[in-house]
């Protein structure tokens, strides 16, 4: 188990001019909050801003319970402009303090955007002159929030002999180890830091983490994702041990006191408006005759709440799943008239109101990358924020990381994708085209694109695809069979500080043979000129709409 990360900085804008003053005690103008600055924190903060030539400064203050700023420390400074919201792992209940050189306090725009996001992070934000005489609150800050730590003791009573759990299972056992790593899963969550437990069949270590998470989201309302390998323990996480702790601490029968939602990868939700789309372009998406599909589908649409592939009676085939599963990059989000009842968005909303998240390894991940890559750590991105993380089956978490971060290629993947452009007549290209035809505003040019240029584009790039797997799959082990990979990189990407041997490490990788890198460039070179293709038909299709 593991804290989150730290939460971001940003940056906050300022105005040009200097302003350093006799030093007398500070006061807020007319319409500011009522905090105040102390003697010590206001000479500081002066003294700081002059050492700075009078641009720009950040700094970071505790507020006593009199509504005082006490202890304020310079983090960040600027020019006389702007100076970085440095705010990383600020204590909740504090403020951040910045100048505006010219003296006036009046906020911009980006002071209140970063404002918005520091009161997330639970900090207040105010601006001050450069002599540190006026200040003014831009947001107040929250009352400290106070944690109330976990109980160990308490918690190993849960499950120990004439306890909670005894009392409402006849076959009750006695775990030792799992009392031990309820204790230790205790006081890590009070503690902080990241705790490493291996636990045998049998030891009961679902309860053993799920009772302090619990426990924790009920006293500090801080959610705890638990992150899983496998679909079955997810299913069982969230149908029938976190309702077995809600009872046992002392919630509703219901377990309503607890809030837990489990989150599924977008891709394993059915989008209604799809299936419709799905359903009236059939004879043009598909090679075989799929009615039978997408009636069952239907039906079951209108009787599921769930909405996602573990909850269909028969799975549909590969390429009608294709066609009717969420997909973002057409979804219509709150434009769509399914958005009330869109499966996918009912599961986020579910998210957003739970205190315990269960998820699989490979939607951390995401998560995580969204993240590093927004330096968002505060709002929603994949996931709703979080502050704690349990691994469980962390024995899986290596492959699932490597898997996520990089980049997977297969010969029939490849195929697939290209096959729902076009299947012998068949697929997207032929619904566009046949759309066209029925639509007098659309130019019969745009049906001779699509035969001319992008059905060629189609065909090189299945024909270099071929050609690449040919000269690959006998480097991989055990053939190119299911399941074989062989990993890709570039000899001569430059990694600061160890490019020499990065180099001499890939002598015998299978990009170090020139067939093998010939035929990925002509590859990469057919998918671009696709890429460009379609992107002309898409074109042609806005200006006719």
């Amino acid at each position: 188990m593991t804290q989150g990360p730290p939460d971001p900085a940003g940056a906050l804008a300022g105005l040009d001019g200097l302003d350093v003053g006799p030093e007398r005690p500070p006061r807020s103008p007319r319409g500011a909050v009522a905090l105040s600055l102390s003697p010590a924190a206001a000479e500081r903060i002066r003294n700081e801003i002059a050492r700075a030539g009078g641009r720009e400064v950040c700094f970071l203050a505790r507020v006593t319970e009199g509504r005082e700023v006490v202890d304020a420390r310079a983090v960040a400074r600027g020019n006389h402009a702007a100076v970085l919201a440095a705010a990383q792992d600020e204590p909740h209940g504090g403020v951040m303090i910045h100048n505006h050189p010219s003296g006036t306090l009046e906020p911009s725009d980006a002071d209140l955007g970063v404002a918005a996001r520091l009161w997330e992070q639970g900090l207040g934000t105010a601006i001050v002159d450069n002599g540190a005489r006026e200040m003014y609150v831009v947001v107040e800050p929250p009352e400290p929030r106070e944690r109330r730590l976990l109980d160990p003791a308490a918690l190993e009573a849960v499950v120990a002999p004439g306890g909670a759990l005894a009392a409402r299972h006849a076959d009750y056992e006695d775990r030792p180890g799992q009392r031990e790593m309820i204790r230790r899963v205790a006081e890590s969550y009070n503690d902080g830091g990241v705790l490493l437990a291996e636990a045998g069949t049998g030891t009961g270590k679902s309860l053993a983490y799920l009772l302090p998470a619990a426990r924790w989201a009920l006293d500090n309302e801080e959610r705890t994702v638990v992150s899983t390998a496998t679909i079955n323990l997810q299913a069982q996480l969230a149908a029938k041990d976190l309702p077995l702790v809600a009872s046992v601490l002392g919630g509703d029968p219901d377990g309503s006191e607890l809030s837990w939602a489990l989150v599924k990868g977008r891709g394993n939700y059915i989008s209604i408006r799809r299936l419709g789309l799905a359903d009236a372009g059939a004879p043009e998406l598909f090679e075989t005759d799929r009615s039978e599909e997408l009636r069952a589908l239907r039906e079951w649409v209108d009787g599921t709440d769930d909405g996602s592939l573990a909850d269909l009676p028969v799975v549909p085939s590969p390429d009608v799943w294709d066609e009717v599963r969420s997909d973002p990059d057409i979804c219509l989000r709150a434009r769509c008239p399914h958005f009330q009842r869109c499966f996918y968005q009912q599961s986020r909303r579910r998210a957003a109101s739970a205190r315990v998240v269960v998820v699989n390894h490979h939607l951390l991940f995401t998560d995580l990358a969204v993240r590093r890559a927004t330096q968002n750590w505060t709002q929603a991105a994949v996931l709703p924020p979080w502050r704690h993380v349990i691994l469980d089956e962390a024995h899986n978490v290596e492959d699932a990381a490597t898997s996520h971060l990089g980049v997977e290629v297969t010969r029939s993947g490849l195929y697939r994708m290209l096959s729902r452009l076009d299947r012998r007549g068949k697929g997207v290209l032929a619904a566009v085209q046949d759309a066209a035809g029925r639509d007098e505003g659309r130019p019969m040019e745009l049906r001779r694109r699509i035969e001319e240029r992008v059905r060629p584009a189609v065909d090189e790039a299945r024909a270099a695809l071929d050609l690449f797997f040919d000269v690959i799959e006998p480097l991989v082990p055990g053939g190119g069979a299911e399941g074989g990979a062989v990993r890709i990189v570039d000899r001569e990407k430059e990694v600061p500080g160890s490019d020499r041997v990065l180099r001499d490490q890939v002598i015998d990788e299978p990009i170090a043979r020139d067939d093998v890198r010939e035929r990925l460039r002509s590859l990469l070179g057919a998918l671009r000129t696709l890429e460009r293709e379609l992107g002309g038909v898409r074109g042609r299709i806005e200006e006719s709409e």
